[in-house]
Formats: C-alpha cells, sequence, structure tokens
C-alpha cells in the first residue's frame, strides 16, 4: 500500500489549494487529530476541512467522491481496506486532486518488519471489548469523583489532582479518563483545612496543579463576567497571590510534584501528568 500522490496543473499550484477532504471508513478521529496537529503550522482559518465519514461500502465511498468532484481539493484519507485505498487513488487521479494516504505506508511498514498481514477489519478500531468497558467504568469513576466528590473511595484512583479553583483539574481529568485512568480532582481552597481523605492518599497517585497569578487572575475574572458579577476576592489579584503562595507551601509539605499548567492545552497537561507520575502509553490500554 503506498502513498498516493497526483501531479497538480500549474494554474492550480499558483493559486493553492485551501479545501481539505478527510476521508475514513469510520469516526474520522485519527485523521482530524493529524490533519488538526498539521494545521497548526499555518494560519487559523488558511483551509476548511470537510469530512466524510462511515464510508464501509462502495455506495459510500462513491458519493463522498461526487461531493469532492463539486468542490476539488486536496483528499486525505484513512481506509483500511486496500480496494477503498485503490479507488480513491484512482478517482484522485483522474481529477488531478492532490492525495494522501494517512494509514497506508504506517500498516505496510508494520507488515513488513512484523513479517504478518494486517486483516482489514474496521471494526476493530472501536471493539467493544473488556477494554471498552474498563474505559468507561474510568470515565464514570471520574464523574463520580470530581471537584472533591466521592472522598470514601479517593484511595480508588489511579491519579489525583489537587489544586485551587480554575486550574484545569476536571477538564484534565476527564480527558485523562478517556484514555482509561480512574482520576479524582480535588480542590482547595485556603483557608479551609484540605480533606484528610486526600491527605492519605499515596503521595505518589497524587499530582498538585499550579497556574500563574496572573493568568489565573485573568481567568477567573472570565468567569466572573460570564456570571453576570463585579470583581471580587476570587479574581482579586493579591489575593490570588496570596492563594497561590498557600498553595505552593502546603504543596511542599506533601512532598506532591507540582505542574505549572499555565498556557497548556488540555491534551498537553494530560501528557505532563503522565510523564509525571511515569505512566504513557503502554501502561493502560489506548483505545
Amino acid at each position: 500500500m503506498k502513498k498516493t500522490t497526483t501531479k497538480t496543473p500549474a494554474s492550480t499550484k499558483a493559486r493553492g489549494w485551501r479545501d481539505l477532504y478527510i476521508l475514513s471508513d469510520s469516526t474520522g478521529n485519527l485523521a482530524q487529530h493529524m490533519l488538526n496537529a498539521f494545521l497548526t503550522q499555518f494560519p487559523p482559518g488558511t483551509f476548511t476541512l470537510h469530512g466524510k465519514v462511515f464510508l464501509q461500502t462502495p455506495a459510500k465511498i462513491e458519493e463522498a467522491l461526487a461531493d469532492v468532484a463539486q468542490r476539488p481539493g486536496v483528499v486525505f484519507h484513512a481506509l483500511i481496506a486496500r480496494e477503498a485505498k485503490a479507488r480513491v487513488a484512482a478517482f484522485c487521479a483522474a481529477h488531478a486532486l492532490p492525495a494522501c494516504d494517512l494509514t497506508g505506508d504506517f500498516v505496510s511498514f508494520l507488515e513488513h518488519h512484523a513479517a504478518l498481514h494486517a486483516s482489514e477489519d474496521h471494526t476493530r478500531l472501536h471493539h467493544i471489548d473488556e477494554t471498552y468497558h474498563a474505559r468507561i467504568r474510568s470515565m464514570e469513576f471520574t464523574l463520580e469523583h470530581d471537584d472533591g466528590l466521592g472522598l470514601d473511595t479517593l484511595g480508588r484512583a489511579d491519579i489525583v489532582l489537587a489544586g485551587i479553583s480554575r486550574t484545569s483539574k476536571t477538564p484534565t481529568a476527564i480527558y485523562l479518563a478517556q484514555l482509561g485512568y480512574k482520576v479524582a480532582n480535588v480542590s482547595l481552597a485556603m483557608g479551609i483545612d484540605p480533606p484528610e481523605q486526600l491527605l492519605a492518599v499515596n503521595k505518589k497517585r497524587v499530582v498538585a496543579l499550579i497556574i500563574r497569578p496572573d493568568k489565573l487572575a485573568e481567568i477567573r475574572t472570565r468567569r466572573n463576567r460570564g456570571w453576570e458579577m463585579g470583581d471580587t476576592a476570587y479574581n482579586d489579584p493579591d489575593m490570588i497571590r496570596e492563594e497561590i503562595g498557600w498553595v505552593r507551601r502546603l504543596f511542599a509539605q506533601q512532598g506532591w510534584p507540582i505542574l505549572d499548567v499555565t498556557d497548556y492545552a488540555i491534551e498537553e497537561t494530560a501528557a505532563r501528568v503522565l510523564e509525571t507520575m511515569g505512566l504513557g502509553p503502554g501502561t493502560k490500554a489506548l483505545r
């Protein structure tokens, strides 16, 4: 399965392509994530993405390709079946459209070096098996242990995130839960003793989240405005600096590793949490 590319007419090269198509026989999530990563290197709004998913029959593929013909663009595909790949490649060659197979080269590489033949079963990607059910249980656990809930079973968590308000605890916990980790998060407030259950958790399972004071003030002010509230101690810069100083001392006393999440996207925060704990791909079955 070789990556298919086509020559682009000189006039088209001068104009440049702005419509990008993603063709997938499943959810298209893999291709979407790959494209999103690539597109970060270009100015926002440069490209228009068109997703064509669940192309699991020849008729569905033909329907998607007909749409591409109506508004030509660059075609990225993540299809399992060789016949489907060949059909898309032939179409793009006939219409002088650039095409890129996002999965073929990688599968061929593994086939060659593992001396194995890959199946062409698109249902395996999202197979409902024990791994899937375990991931669902992790998500349920995380929702039941959000923002200090479920303290009596806090010790069952794979990961416990601790931090003051608005340090990305909940979204990070939910993201990690989707990777199969049971995550709890506990919000801390200056002047209130941390829950005994949190202090009793194995220190190796706790990651303390912190954020730069000016950034936190900005986030909290935005939240107050969303609630149609004026300025309060909650978003006062001086109070925030005092609050962060207090929580840093608490983290040091407990010996918890501190992760500064300032300007991190949720995905990067989650990855750094796993790195801090010595976890990562292969530690849990990632689907």
